[in-house]
């Protein structure tokens, strides 16, 4: 045993102190950020804590005050002698490697990674001599081998325990159970050693996904242990030339078929880890499918044979046979300290590891089973567990005719009696309920320097005269044999004592296990040699059970040294077969990255790396990315990809990505010896093997799994493409492989299933019923044909729409509404959306759901102005508002954002705002609770709807969000970010832009998977469908329309109302009433968009009457940007919350920096809508405008912005809300023409140019048409008193636009607030501005439409009273 160096630096042999306060400032923190990346070398998936990275910076610091200790080294042999000196076998050798490679390559392409600049002006003061850099280097590369080996050791630990981080904790508890690195810091017992935490609160509740996840790991280790015996112990034997000499049949006997259960594991993991890959991340891996299809083969039983060889006696005695040969012995002893112990002790244990691990298959499937709630997945693991029954009763036969029976039926039965997750606290809680039962225990707890117990029995102490032997119950740890003698006395007057009395203990790492011959006079012994210690000679009671103890000791006195040793080889093995690529002059995506063809953002602390931009061919290489998976981008790139590429050119380019070359290899010269050729050939088929496996199966994998989330959730291309289709078809039918055609088969049957599948009704099976439709009056079929219109079954040229309003009841409405549109919104697809195709010439064929949802949006609100301004009589008129109002509480109550805009559009139009009188009476007869509640529903058009904003993110779904927020966010990013990165490579795509339009349509799409507990009613669903105010879509004549008959049923500057005839009984006028159900509902935050979460819309019982939920709805559009629907949240207090889903819904990364200009809106721009609003009425030519309001520098929040009041604990009083919008401008009652020049438009500071003119949905061919004036236009929208109230004094507005120059682009990364950077003077008509109706009755004859806008030029969006 060598000496170890010091466990700190502070000795006397040593001039340089490392712990002083002027050196360790100089030292501190000096290799914290290099410890970092040494760290993702060794294990890129994890992080560490800063506390862990000082801990290991602590120990290299202590290993290098030994390796500067007197005498100071001054030559690169100075200090590999040390080296060699004092560190322990076989780590000397592998540092001395690393660091001799280190010196070969020089300072320049020097691959460490630790500072040896920076440490070499430190390193002369410490040796307090001048040095080379050569000797800087050598010391620097030892201490990052050391780095690296206790990083990777920690790592490993951490991934056991299935944590993401590295804590100091776990470096020390890993360090405790690795005895080379326990001897290289000279941990003692009562040092800094700690171990885990025990968590006593066993959960022993499993998921199904957590059961996968768990077997995945289980795989990786068991095929980590395949490993030591193939490469470490076979290969090994392999080279003694005795074994070679004879054909290896020795060899044969031993490990038997070994390497058929190698590939069979690699096999089934590598299956295992595919079907998660192809699972979609709110599903569940039917993984039953792999099983069965390796049983279906037959594959199983290479278990079989391999059991029946090693468990026959011939097995056990030709290993010893072949190890007590002097030439093998010799050998074996030459390979390293205690390898021959190992060979002959602890590789027939390890042997057996696939006999007893072959029932964990047996056990997986029976968990898998009564975990599983897939019906396929139940029945293939049925399937399999019949077909593996014959193997299982046949290993079992085996097992109890070997001599290895005791020893496997315990392995078996601890594989049946728990599950991994229980394993570490059971085994925690063993060893504390084994130290309890030891009276008299001295020294620290066992927990806290073991981490695993071993074995336990008795065995014979022999005495120091050697004649002597007494009787001691031994307990083996990972890190302590502890002897005990059995307690006779069982209890004291003190209480109850312990079964065994404490003897002796010996640190594992301190001891040396050393195997005896048998004598007459002892056998079966073995002696464990302390360091410090006097020697112990246990003896055992037979062979067998020596061979056991014998096994478990060399097993943990060598385990460190064999994982190097395996280490070492798959490194080398790496390094010898490096991974080689196919020429880039025949296949394009193996052309090496650089700065020309892909740009990568930095991230810190980020799983895969998010790409900015890049070529077409390298976007989709990273989509089929030979080295990792990565479900986001495939989902963000399907989802845009037709923003820079046509779907015949993907499919193109996935079918010449499919087919993957193999690399050209250097021939085999014909002037070497056959042996020479030999070994070449076998190089050249390592390095194909390992092309396959590492790029070529990955690469053609991931490509079928693009086509196959391609055709699920992106069908629409290939119908819209016959030959696309048949393209696809005609690859898949050449597609060759038994692993391949598995995933071809299951993208055929998904096409074959989307080609048969029709529009149908799905109805989602709850506990409970929907509500009941509620009546006011019931309709009769005279009173359905009035209202309909003559193509929708009605008999009226000119359709009653005042009567459903005041016939049907406002909940009932709002219902019917809310359904219609939340099915409208559900209904839109991502391509509708990205590239704006709904501003483009074929809007029509591209975004028609789109379009619907806007066309009905419309209507909804020109219904309300008309039911309004066509009542004459005061009284119905007031009734017709009181209902509109009514309507709208209700939207606010059912979460139907879409409505609340409807309606206070509807309110706020010019033909309406005026009616001061009606407007007052309504207010007067609102209810407190109902005037509450519309108020608040009123104000999230305010402050560019941060209300609605923050609103939209306290809710649970369902909900209808409010359309045109979104579209403006698409917009802003389409039109202020360019195509193809600027300032780089020509012809990189700009992907960080797709990838922000599709942050946006995720959040819509999060908010489609949650449906209503409604039901429809058919008949009040047919009106609303066919709803349409007027019969003309000319705008000018609904705009004269609207404001005639508003002028008419209350003049100009009017006392009280003209007395109109009344047409409704007092029954119709009557409201029966509604019940506001927001209070006591405490909002709950919403996770983030793409969270991962259980498919399928779970809804809880309400408590409105007896109504019970229940749906019928539509089926949801799904593509691979739909994020998983939220899981089950608990019901809401309230009783009265019966139609909403106990769900939460991601709050969205909704726009940052495009939503900080001020001039944004929350809502459509006006020519994106039909051209059938009314333009807003006339101005007063000679109106004088009042002074602008103050400019606000306080930068407001961007629609991302959450308030404080979001942010905020969810049981913390409520935050009073924060008003930093200006005063409330007085309605406008007429829009300023907009001009327009070479240099777009004039504006003020807080109204801004940032889209481009679309085309209007009025009609395609018309390319230039007035622009339409829609509800979804919003900027600052009336309050309450502005809706309900009479307007404000007059005030006008003079137009004088001077040209100003447009900003082409939008840097929507910017911190600084965009309004001020895109601010070109004083503005004219400001968004919310109104002028009087006085002013504007000053003239009888209807308002002129503003001038048109040429297609593409700039445009703001004004406020209008009409449809404001």
């Amino acid at each position: 045993m060598k000496k170890m160096f010091p466990a700190t630096s502070n000795t006397d042999s040593q001039v340089y102190n490392f712990d002083s306060e002027e050196n360790s400032q100089k030292w501190k923190r000096l290799f914290l950020s290099s410890l970092q990346k040494v760290l993702k070398q060794v294990h890129p998936t994890l992080a560490a804590k800063d506390d862990a990275l000082e801990y290991v910076e602590s120990l290299i610091l202590r290993l290098l005050a030994m390796l500067c200790a007197r005498p100071a080294p001054h030559t690169v042999q100075d200090v590999e002698e040390r080296v060699q000196r004092t560190f322990p076998n076989p780590i000397d050798r592998w540092a001395i490697g690393d660091a001799q490679a280190a010196i070969e390559k020089g300072r320049k392409k020097s691959p460490l990674v630790l500072p040896a600049e920076k440490a070499h002006p430190l390193l002369r003061d410490v040796l307090q001599t001048k040095i080379d850099y050569q000797v800087t280097l050598y010391i620097v590369a030892v201490l990052e081998y050391i780095s690296a080996d206790i990083l990777k050791l920690a790592g490993n630990y951490v991934k056991n325990i299935r944590h993401i981080e590295v804590t100091q904790q776990d470096i020390r508890v890993a360090m405790c159970a690795d005895k080379v690195l326990m001897d290289m810091f000279q941990q003692d017992e009562d040092g800094e050693m700690s171990g885990v935490v025990e968590d006593t609160n066993l959960d022993t509740s499993i998921t199904y996904d957590e059961l996968v996840k768990d077997l995945i790991q289980e795989k990786k280790t068991y095929i980590r242990e395949l490993n030591m015996i193939i490469k470490v112990f076979r290969d090994k034997l392999q080279q003694i030339p005795s074994l070679q000499d004879s054909g290896h049949r020795e060899l044969e006997i031993i490990f038997s078929n070994i390497t058929e259960i190698y590939d069979f594991s690699v096999n089934f993991l590598g299956s295992l880890e595919d079907t998660m890959e192809v699972t979609e991340e709110n599903e569940s891996p039917v993984i039953g499918i792999c099983f069965e299809e390796l049983a279906e083969g037959a594959e199983f039983d290479v278990y079989g044979k391999y059991a029946s060889d090693v468990l026959r006696s011939e097995c056990a005695e030709t290993l010893m046979e072949v190890v007590s040969r002097p030439d093998v012995s010799d050998a074996l002893t030459s390979a390293g300290h205690g390898f021959k112990e190992a060979v002959k002790y602890y590789l027939p244990k390890l042997l057996l590891v696939p006999v007893y691990h072959v029932f964990t298959y047996f056990k997986d499937i029976e968990m898998l089973l009564s975990n599983t709630e897939s019906e396929e997945g139940r029945e293939s693991l049925e399937q399999v567990k019949g077909l593996l029954w014959p193997l299982q009763s046949q290993l079992e036969r085996n097992i109890q005719n070997s001599a290895y029976a005791p020893y496997l039926k315990r392995k078996i039965g601890e594989i049946n009696s728990r599950h991994r997750r229980q394993s570490r606290q059971q085994t925690l809680l063993k060893m504390k309920e084994l130290q309890r039962s030891i009276d008299g225990w001295e020294g620290k707890v066992i927990t806290q320097c073991c981490n695993e117990f071993v074995l336990e029995g008795d065995l014979l102490k022999l005495g120091a005269t050697g004649k002597k032997l007494t009787e001691r119950h031994v307990f083996l740890f990972d890190g302590l044999i502890v002897l005990c003698k059995s307690n006779n006395r069982r209890s004291s007057v003190t209480g109850q004592i312990g079964e065994y009395r404490f003897k002796e203990k010996f640190l594992m790492r301190m001891v040396e296990i050393l195997d005896r011959e048998d004598t007459e006079e002892v056998k079966h012994s073995f002696e464990i040699r302390p360091r410090d210690q006097p020697s112990v000679v246990l003896l055992a009671k037979s062979a067998e059970e020596k061979n056991t103890w014998m096994a478990a000791l060399v097993m943990l006195n060598t385990r460190s040294m064999l994982e190097r040793i395996l280490d070492s080889i798959l490194l080398d093995e790496e390094k010898q077969h490096p991974l080689r690529l196919p020429d880039p002059s025949v296949y394009q995506f193996a052309i090496q990255d650089s700065e020309s063809n892909i740009i990568i953002e930095e991230k810190e602390n980020s799983g895969t790396p998010l790409i900015k931009g890049a070529t077409l061919p390298k976007l989709v290489e990273r989509l089929t990315y030979h080295m990792y998976a990565d479900p986001m981008f495939v989902r963000t790139f399907l989802t845009t990809y037709r923003s820079f590429c046509t779907p015949m050119e993907l499919l193109e380019l996935l079918i010449q990505r499919f087919d993957i070359p193999e690399p050209v290899l250097p021939p085999v010269s014909e002037e070497e010896t056959q042996e020479v050729k030999n070994q070449q050939t076998s190089i050249h088929r390592e390095i194909l093997k390992r092309f396959r496996k590492e790029y070529s199966q990955p690469v053609q994998f991931r490509v079928l799994n693009v086509l196959r989330h391609w055709v699920d959730y992106h069908f629409y291309d290939f119908e819209r493409d016959k030959t696309l289709l048949d393209n696809l078809t005609c690859f898949l039918e050449k597609v060759k492989g038994k692993s391949m055609r598995k995933w071809v088969e299951s993208i055929t049957k998904i096409i074959q299933r989307r080609c048969n599948e029709e529009q149908r009704e799905i109805t989602f099976s709850l506990n409970r019923s929907p509500p009941s439709p509620k009546w006011h009056i019931k309709l009769d079929e005279k009173d359905w044909e009035a209202i309909l219109p003559i193509n929708s079954g009605g008999t009226s040229t000119t359709p009653d729409l005042v009567r459903p309003l005041l016939m049907l009841h406002p909940i009932e409405i709002a219902r019917q509404l809310t359904l219609l549109e939340f099915e409208l919104y559900r209904a839109v697809k991502p391509s509708e959306l990205v590239g704006t195709p709904w501003t483009k010439e074929d809007k029509e064929k591209r975004s028609p759901n789109l379009l619907k949802l806007i066309y009905h949006t419309n209507y909804v609100t020109r219904w309300f102005m008309r039911c309004i301004v066509d009542s004459d009589n005061f009284e119905e008129r007031v009734a017709v508002m009181m209902r509109v109002v009514e309507i709208m509480v209700m939207f606010h109550d059912l979460n139907n954002f879409s409505g609340i805009f409807e309606v206070s559009s509807a309110l706020g139009s010019a033909a309406v705002h005026r009616l001061e009188h009606t407007k007052m009476e309504v207010r007067k007869r609102l209810p407190p609770g109902q005037l509450k509640v519309f108020e608040e529903a009123s104000e999230l058009s305010e402050n560019h709807c941060k209300k609605y904003q923050e609103k939209l993110r306290s809710i649970n779904p369902p909900c209808v969000p409010f359309f045109g927020m979104y579209l403006t966010n698409i917009l802003l990013i389409e039109e202020g970010n360019p195509d193809f990165l600027p300032r780089a490579a020509e012809g990189l795509i700009n992907f960080s832009k797709r990838r922000k339009v599709a942050e946006i349509t995720g959040e819509i799409q999060q908010y489609q998977n949650q449906p209503y507990c409604l039901e429809v009613e058919q008949r009040i669903r047919h009106f609303l469908e066919t709803l349409q105010p007027f019969e003309t879509e000319n705008e000018n004549e609904i705009a004269n329309y609207l404001y005639n008959r508003s002028k008419e049923i209350e003049p100009k500057s009017c006392k009280k109302p003209p007395s109109k005839d009344r047409k409704w009984p007092n029954n119709y006028l009557k409201s029966p009433g509604i019940k506001p159900r927001n209070k006591g509902m405490v909002p709950n935050p919403l996770p983030a968009i793409f969270q991962q979460s259980e498919r399928g819309p779970k809804l809880v019982e309400g408590a409105d009457g007896d109504d019970t939920p229940h749906l019928l709805t539509p089926p949801t559009p799904t593509t691979p940007c739909t994020p998983p629907p939220p899981q089950s949240h608990p019901p809401h207090t309230a009783v009265d919350n019966a139609i909403f889903a106990p769900v939460e819904i991601g709050t969205g990364n909704v726009l940052t920096g495009a939503n900080e200009f001020r001039g944004i809106i929350s809502g459509f721009p006006s020519n994106f809508l039909p051209p059938q609003a009314p333009p807003p009425p006339p101005a007063s030519p000679q109106a004088l405008p009042p002074p602008l309001p103050p400019r606000v520098r306080k930068r407001e929040p961007s629609i991302g912005d959450t308030s404080p009041k979001v942010k905020q604990a969810p049981d913390a009083p409520e935050l009073p809300p924060r008003d930093v919008s200006p005063p409330p401008i007085p309605p406008r009652t007429a829009t300023l023409p907009r001009m327009h020049s070479s240099g777009g438009l004039q504006h003020n500071p807080t109204h801004h140019h940032h889209a481009p003119v679309g085309h209007s949905l009025h009609s395609i061919s018309n390319l230039h048409h007035p622009h339409t004036h829609h509800h979804y236009t919003h900027h600052h929208r009336p309050t309450l008193s502005s809706l309900l109230a009479p307007p404000p004094p007059p005030q006008q507005y003079q137009l004088d636009p001077p040209p100003h120059r447009r900003t082409n682009s939008v840097d929507l990364s910017s911190p600084t607030p965009l309004a001020r950077r895109h601010t070109n003077g004083p503005q004219t008509g400001l968004p919310g501005s109104s002028i009087n109706d006085t002013a504007n009755d000053s003239s009888d004859h209807p308002p002129t439409p503003p001038p048109r806008l040429s297609y593409r030029q700039t445009f703001s969006f004004p406020y209008d009273q009409h449809h404001s």
